[in-house]
């Protein structure tokens, strides 16, 4: 099996260093999917909807007063449903219209329509809070999203999905900042302007070659596919690392150590052929690097399927057949709840 392009390492830690999603939505909404066909927490569910659609009627609030005081599981599950309503509450005023028609659209059973609103909302903060924190760059990709780019030198930038590009070229030199995510650069030869990638701290240096870089918060891996590129790793102790292609090199940020690698050199990359290639990384860890290319929310439930060991070569253009073929040597289950919400479990 070839080796993975670029080992996926603690993405988990990424996505939430990095793709902020307030702690109150995950928690609400793991807590409606796991009590969703209790009994009592569907009339809690209903009777948020219909004292929300009439809040002046009387009777109705009587009714509710008597459910509420019939049974401790009743203020319990009445609390959970008013927490979860109360997050969404949080989606800015000019979202609010986007999940408001999905709550008054689903009254049949009604559980269903708060797990979509739930679901909606947080994808909004999602967004909205990813969008907040992108670094103010040249160029920069969403989730799903990828983008060649050709500067002015001729040198050729793919940009893989939520990633985040800056570019300053001078006379003397040519100078990128890799703010964000990954890509992969074809460098157009010129030996008397230099061209220096910065990811983290961490400097690549070429004339002309092909090769990629990721940025994460745990670590900075590079691969060459073509040529020599000199690394100077942020805070190593060795001061240059030569690659040539074939060869990566991955810069522990909290160790402060540089390892070595090997990798196919057709392999580099396989991001921009919407492949993800991995070897002996964790289900947890694949599923989260598979979560980078999915518009939503993937949420893991079950610690020790997480923690089991993949081989394989996924579809990143399909997202959820990738997550799918993932968990099917491992007994793992996928549900759907929306378009924009996974969870993940064991069967």
């Amino acid at each position: 099996m070839t080796p993975p392009l670029l080992p996926v390492r603690h993405i988990e830690r990424r996505a939430a260093d990095t793709r902020v999603l307030p702690s109150q939505f995950a928690t609400e909404i793991m807590a409606a999917t796991d009590d969703i066909d209790d009994p009592v927490w569907q009339q809690a569910l209903d009777w948020l909807f219909r004292l929300d659609a009439a809040p002046g009627d009387a009777a109705l609030r009587a009714a509710f007063d008597a459910w509420l005081q019939a049974d401790p599981r009743h203020a319990a599950n009445w609390r959970r449903a008013s927490e979860t309503w109360a997050a969404m509450g949080t989606v800015p005023p000019a979202h609010r219209h986007q999940w408001h028609g999905a709550r008054s659209r689903t009254q049949r059973p009604l559980r269903a329509g708060i797990l979509a609103a739930t679901a909606l909302a947080a994808c909004l903060a999602l967004w909205l809070a990813s969008d907040a924190l992108w670094p103010a760059g040249d160029f920069h990709t969403r989730v799903g999203q990828s983008e060649q780019i050709v500067l002015e030198d001729g040198s050729r930038v793919t940009l893989d999905t939520d990633s985040a590009l800056d570019v300053a070229y001078s006379s003397t030199r040519r100078a990128v900042t890799l703010l964000h995510g990954q890509a992969y650069f074809e460098v157009a030869a010129n030996a008397l302007r230099p061209f220096t990638v910065d990811a983290g701290g961490t400097s690549v240096t070429v004339i002309g070659t092909a090769f990629g870089v990721r940025l994460a918060p745990d670590d900075i891996q590079v691969a060459v596919h073509q040529g020599i590129v000199e690394v100077a790793p942020a805070g190593s102790p060795v001061a240059v690392e030569r690659l040539a292609p074939g060869q990566t090199l991955r810069i522990d940020r909290h160790e402060e150590q540089a390892f070595r690698g090997t990798v196919d050199p057709a392999a580099v990359a396989a991001w921009r052929q919407g492949l993800l290639i991995v070897d002996g990384i964790t289900v947890g860890e694949a599923l989260a690097e598979i979560g980078r290319y999915h518009t939503g929310l993937i949420l893991q439930r079950d610690p020790e399927l997480a923690a089991r060991q993949v081989t394989g070569i996924y579809d990143l253009t399909d997202p959820l057949a990738a997550l799918a073929a993932i968990l099917r040597p491992h007994g793992g289950t996928m549900r759907q709840i929306t378009p924009y919400l996974v969870i993940i479990g064991s069967s």
